[in-house]
Order: C-alpha cells, then sequence, then structure tokens
C-alpha cells in the first residue's frame, strides 16, 4: 500500500454529498438507531486474504499481501462497518486427505489488523475448509447416507475442522457462519451436475448439533450462526420449508428439549431477490422467517450476512468528477431502503453487505462492490487504490459512520498548530501545504472558505473550497506545483464544446487588452484578461474553455457575463466596477459539492 500518511490527517474515507433537495435521503442515525453502538449494526463482506496470497510476488514472495488488506480495512472501517466477514480455505496441494489450513494466511487479519480497527470478525466455515482434491472431500459427499448416529464421513470431517480453526483463533473470532448458503448451494448444484443445491436438512440439523456440541463448551462466547440461507426467485418460499425441515430434524428437536434452545446462537439469511432488487422483497423475506422462528419458538436473532445489489461504475475522465451511472443510484436507493427498514426490528442484529469491493477482471467482472477497481483485479491488489467509490458508499457511510463523511463539521483543535488554520464559519480546518497556498495565493477572495476536509480521490489527496478543489501532488514537493487546482471549469461545462475562434492577423499590431491563446482558439480580453493576469494566471485559472457569454449565476439566479478557464469561472459584477470585485470567481466548489459526481 502505497503510504497516505501525508502531512494531515488521513482521510481514507471516499463519499458523496447529498444536500435535501437531491435524491437518496437518508435519515439521521438518532432516528433510527436501536443499539448503544450504532455501528455494531453494519457489516461488510470483505474480500478474503486467501485470495491475495503471491499477488505481489516482487514485495510478498509467496505471501499475502498484508499491505493490501490493511489498506482495504481502513477503507472498511471510514465506512463504517463493525463486523467483517470472511471464509476460511483449505490449501488444495495434499493428493489425499482433507488439506490443511495455512494459517499464515489469517492469523495477521485475526490477530493484528481486525483488532486495529475495531472490528469484530465473522468467519465463514463452508465446503472450502475441506480440500477438493482428494474425491472423498468433494462437497457432494455431505449428503452421503449417514449411519444410525445421523452422521457422515464428512460431517465428521466438517466437525474436526471446525474444532480446529475455532481451537486456533480462540476467542478472536466472534462468530461462525456454518455453510454458505445451505438450501441452495452452488457448489453443490455443479458437483451434482444440477441434481442436488440442497444439504439434506436432517443432516445439516446433525451438523449443527455437533457443532455446538463440540465448540461451545471451550468456547462459550463464539456463536454459531446457522447459514445464509439464500432467498430465490423461482422459488420464494424455499428458504422456509428448508429451514422447518432443520428444526424439526431429530438431532435438533433432541437437542431442544435437553437444553430448551435450538443449536445455534443465529440465523442468517441472504435476502438477495435477484430478479429485481426490491428492497420490500428484503424486508418481507426477513419478516417471514422471524414469523417462522416464533411459531416453533425460535428466539435467536437474525443476521443478514449477505445482501447486494451490482452497479456499474460511472465512465473514467481525467477530472475525477463523474457523474452517477442509473444502475449506481438504483444501488444507493436499494442500500438506502434495505439498511433503514431492516433496522426497526430488534431482531435483526446485523447486515452484511456484499461486498466493499468490485471483483473478477475482464469479462468476469462483477460490480457487488461499494467501490470500483481502477483496473485489473492485479493492479488493485498490488497498488491497493479502489476507485471510484459508488454512490451507495455514500449512504452507507452517511448511516454508519457519518462523522467521515467530508463535509461533516468537525471541532476546533485543541492544540492549534501554527501550519493548521480552523475556520468556525463552515467547520473545516486547512493546514499543511493547502493552507500555504491558500494564503499566499488570494485566501479568502480568491477561494472562499473551506467546505469539507482532506480526502482521497483515486489516491490522491484532495479538499474542496467555495470556489476551487485543492490537489496535493507529492511528487512536485517543493516546487510551485506541489499544490494545484482541480479542473472544475471542465466539469461545469458539462461537455459543452465551444467552437475555436479565429487567430489573430499577424500583420496588425497585437492588442493589449485581448490575449488569443491557441491551445484552445479563444481570447481572453478587457477586465477578465486583467484579473487572469493579475490572480495567477494559467496556474491557477487554466487556459480558457469557453468565450464571455451571459449565463445565470446558480448561487443567486442572476444573469452574468461570464468566461470558463479549466479551473474556474470567472464572472463580471457591473455593480462593482472599478472595484476589486469587479471580476468574481464563480462559487464552483458549492457548485459540484451539490452533485451527486464529487466524491469519488
Amino acid at each position: 500500500m502505497p503510504n497516505r500518511r501525508v502531512w494531515w490527517r488521513i482521510a481514507l474515507s471516499i463519499l458523496l454529498a447529498l444536500v435535501s433537495a437531491l435524491p437518496l435521503p437518508v435519515p439521521s442515525r438518532a432516528a433510527t438507531s436501536t443499539t448503544a453502538d450504532p455501528r455494531d449494526f453494519y457489516g461488510m463482506v470483505i474480500r478474503d486474504p486467501w485470495y491475495e496470497f503471491n499477488t505481489d510476488p516482487e514485495r510478498y514472495p509467496l505471501q499475502v499481501n498484508w499491505t493490501f488488506v490493511d489498506t482495504m480495512l481502513a477503507g472498511v472501517a471510514d465506512v463504517g462497518a463493525r463486523w467483517i466477514r470472511f471464509e476460511f480455505h483449505a490449501e488444495y496441494d495434499q493428493p489425499q486427505g482433507s488439506g490443511w489450513i495455512d494459517w499464515a494466511k489469517y492469523d495477521p487479519l485475526v490477530n493484528q489488523l481486525a483488532p486495529k480497527y475495531g472490528f469484530r470478525l465473522l468467519a465463514l466455515l463452508s465446503s472450502g475448509i475441506l480440500a477438493d482434491v482428494d474425491p472423498s472431500y468433494h462437497f457432494f459427499h455431505i449428503n452421503d447416507a449417514p449411519d444410525t448416529s445421523g452422521r457422515n464421513a464428512y460431517t465428521r470431517a466438517f466437525v474436526s475442522r471446525a474444532k480446529e480453526i475455532v481451537d486456533h483463533a480462540g476467542d478472536a473470532i466472534s462468530a461462525y457462519e456454518i455453510i454458505n448458503e445451505p438450501n441452495a448451494n452452488l457448489i453443490l448444484h455443479q458437483e451434482t451436475a444440477g441434481a442436488s443445491k440442497a444439504v439434506d436438512p436432517v443432516i445439516y440439523g446433525q451438523l449443527m448439533v455437533d457443532l455446538y456440541q463440540t465448540v461451545k463448551p471451550a468456547h462459550p462466547t463464539v456463536q454459531l450462526v446457522l447459514g445464509g440461507m439464500l432467498v430465490e426467485q423461482e422459488d420464494p418460499t424455499g428458504y422456509l420449508t428448508w429451514f422447518q425441515a432443520v428444526v424439526q430434524s431429530p438431532a435438533v428437536q433432541s437437542f431442544r428439549a435437553q437444553h430448551g434452545h435450538n443449536p445455534w446462537d443465529a440465523i442468517a439469511i441472504h435476502p438477495y431477490s435477484l430478479a429485481n432488487f426490491s428492497a420490500a422483497s428484503v424486508l418481507a423475506a426477513v419478516q417471514q422467517l422471524h414469523s417462522l422462528q416464533q411459531q416453533y419458538g425460535d428466539t435467536a436473532p437474525i443476521w443478514v450476512t449477505e445482501v447486494g445489489m451490482p452497479a456499474d461504475a460511472p465512465y473514467w475522465n481525467d477530472i475525477k468528477i463523474m457523474d452517477p451511472t442509473p444502475s449506481e443510484l438504483a444501488q444507493a436507493n436499494f442500500l438506502r431502503d434495505v439498511y433503514t427498514g431492516l433496522h426497526q426490528w430488534p431482531y435483526v442484529a446485523h447486515v452484511f453487505w456484499f461486498k466493499y469491493e468490485d471483483f473478477g477482471e475482464g469479462d468476469q467482472e462483477a460490480h457487488w462492490g461499494l467501490v470500483h477497481l481502477r483496473d485489473s483485479m492485479l493492479h488493485y491488489a498490488r497498488e491497493a487504490t479502489p476507485w471510484p467509490r459508488k454512490v451507495a458508499y455514500f449512504v452507507y457511510q452517511s448511516l454508519a459512520n457519518p462523522s467521515a463523511v467530508p463535509t461533516a463539521p468537525v471541532p476546533p483543535p485543541t492544540n492549534p498548530e501554527p501550519d493548521v488554520r480552523y475556520f468556525p464559519e463552515t467547520g473545516h480546518t486547512v493546514r499543511g501545504p493547502f493552507l500555504q497556498y491558500w494564503q499566499q495565493h488570494g485566501g479568502l477572495a480568491q477561494f472562499g472558505y473551506p467546505k469539507t476536509e482532506v480526502f482521497f480521490v483515486a489516491g490522491r489527496a484532495v479538499q474542496y473550497f467555495e470556489r476551487a478543489r485543492f490537489e496535493y501532488w507529492p511528487e512536485f514537493r517543493g516546487t510551485p506545483w506541489e499544490v494545484q487546482l482541480g479542473f472544475l471549469g471542465r466539469y461545469a461545462l458539462q461537455g459543452r464544446v465551444f467552437p475555436r475562434q479565429p487567430a489573430p492577423d499577424p500583420n496588425l499590431p497585437p492588442d493589449p487588452n485581448r490575449r488569443y491563446f491557441p491551445e484552445t482558439g479563444q481570447y481572453v480580453q478587457g477586465p477578465f484578461l486583467k484579473y487572469w493576469d493579475a490572480h495567477g494566471g494559467l496556474a491557477i485559472f487554466g487556459l480558457p474553455i469557453s468565450g464571455e457569454l451571459q449565463e445565470m449565476n446558480p448561487a443567486d439566479g442572476k444573469v452574468y457575463t461570464v468566461q470558463y478557464f479549466e479551473r474556474a469561472r470567472l464572472e463580471y459584477h457591473p455593480e462593482f466596477a472599478g472595484t476589486e470585485n469587479e471580476i468574481e470567481l464563480g462559487l464552483l466548489g458549492n457548485q459540484v459539492l451539490r452533485t451527486l459526481s464529487w466524491y469519488r
């Protein structure tokens, strides 16, 4: 991971600021909170460290790229998740036997990184914990006919491996989910050529009893979660039928008669509703599961250990300000409605979004994440720069960690430093090179007040002001280009193209009040040229990208003569003719912050 701890506070969050007039209104956490710690409700499915093995052979030969994992977890923490879900995988390099667990692929996550960011861990124990090189351990063997005890060779091996994992991790892992989507398992469906997709509920019930009796005595605080049942569009009540069969299985009935409760601490559901991604159908599926629980006296909380919706990332551009795609907006609305809807029910303990990052590459890329991958999966693993963030990231962070939103006001520094200035007018700080640049190039009159804290866009530190976006370029440290202004003028034009104007006649003497820029084919003249020259010229404003035009100012609704430059909009105010306010910079920072596009 590149070291992004520059001279100011690290801001690994990325977010799209919304105002009340825009779509996607988000209720305050105070209005919906039912827990002492609001973040405890929020979970995230992350990229398993197992997949990061040897992805960066130069820096991490035959190791997990823990720098990448650290960066990923920092982003997940910043968005506000308190729980993370990952899966254990055995090593598939033994021709015989059940494989082995390479603890080096998990221990740093469990023992160092998760505590570093305050995460609680949900580990998935599914078909991957037993190797598949030896055909004796293919997953379909879970449905082999059991002996008179209700067990078979596969379930015995599964319980043994699960105990090995729990004993190794101790209490560092808070909970274990037992088999992914046991009612409609994709691997089982593939291994049986479509003949079967469900783990036999009688066998599964015995498995849960065996695990509970094996694990809980030594680890009473560890929670065992009945594996997330998939809600299938083609069989919308099949998960209920399967769960009912598990509850009614002889092993579960016997355990309940003896102990007064079922052999699990929570039950999980994956209410995707894949055909239409309806939040209402997600809520209905969870309600139906809870109603069935009540019929059988099962008081275990419900964990939504996967729920999600894919969304295409926007078109790349070099400005790094990109309008959302329709699927981004749909994903964001879906996430908001699901989380706010489920949060009202006290029997829903945690909801895990699937997932933090897009995954795969090329034609196999899947866009379920809150953040995209700039290039391929390999590039993401090496550089650890997920970008851009999607609109749904804003919704999640606004609910789970609203103080991390870059536009959220911050308290004044308790110990002011010389290179830090706090602006009570907006509740934001400016510091280090940004403060020096602000002071040296016109300050309040030129740029206005800060409107955000520092955050990162595509790995670059930026901060918005009323009239500009500051960008930090460490590769130019110590030069005039260490801080540069973003291309807000280019974004504000929204793709409008102005025809090139004819160059001046070289046979005529040059007009000192009018200058031609051959790079863009535009003139700057009169008060605009005087202001451009006096206030920084090319470095501050960039090249002209339009001629003079009449345009309504969105800040006050009045029509002014304006001219666009790459980094700014100059406005002519005749009411201030002859004063220093005759030309003013447009409030492009404010204008961009009112969109869904700036926080990528």
